[in-house]
């Protein structure tokens, strides 16, 4: 009788499963994590779009942040999102960046004004009227024992 080598149908079998599990736990990870990359591009030129405003603001007091240019500075991305300036007035502005359509942020806004306060929406489910969000709401996890109960 020959020995024979190879692999069995169910080796490969029970193999490909393995590959298929790990997949199905990786790849929306990745996804999520790919996502908050990109949504760094946001907050980024928004704070730095503020800076500009208020730096018109003092060079042109008399008109304060009318006139406003509401773009981003040209040494920065703007691969992900769309930026707008809601007509700004003499004492107010505010800015806001929208997610490009056909991206895997589409949707996702996030804004400043002139005050420094900022709101998220849009970003999986997720919005907040006082902060930045970068990811969607939180999952319930496994709470930490807090030692011997009393």
């Amino acid at each position: 009788m020959k020995l024979q080598k190879g692999f069995t149908l169910i080796e490969l079998m029970i193999t490909v499963v393995i590959v298929g599990i790990l997949a199905a736990i990786a790849v929306p990870s990745y996804t999520k994590y790919v996502k908050r990359g990109d949504a760094q591009e946001a907050p980024s030129n928004l704070l730095a779009m503020k800076t500009q405003a208020e730096q018109y603001y003092a060079d042109h007091p008399a008109v304060g942040y009318t006139g406003f240019p509401c773009t981003p500075a040209t040494s920065t991305s703007t691969n992900k999102f769309d930026y707008v300036c809601a007509a700004p007035t003499r004492d107010t502005f505010t800015i806001t960046a929208t997610g490009k359509a056909g991206g895997n942020i589409a949707g996702w806004t996030y804004s400043i004004d002139q005050g420094g306060a900022r709101a998220s929406s849009g970003i999986d489910g997720a919005s907040s009227t006082t902060c930045w969000r970068r990811r969607g709401p939180r999952t319930r996890s496994r709470r930490r024992s807090q030692g011997p109960s009393a």
